[in-house]
């Protein structure tokens, strides 16, 4: 049977996970930020067309 992983594994183990959640969530958040950017820069340059 395997061992079971000590507190602080496990400790150390959902920190890693939380880090890992955090950075792929701002990753997120600068590919929105950037796709609205964007859209915007399009949008303003569609209007000016016509």
């Amino acid at each position: 049977m395997p061992e079971q992983p000590t507190e602080a594994e496990r400790v150390a183990d959902l920190q890693r996970q939380a880090a890992a959640d955090y950075a792929a969530r701002a990753a997120r958040e600068a590919e929105a930020r950037n796709a609205l950017a964007l859209a915007r820069t399009h949008g303003n340059t569609a209007a000016t067309t016509r």
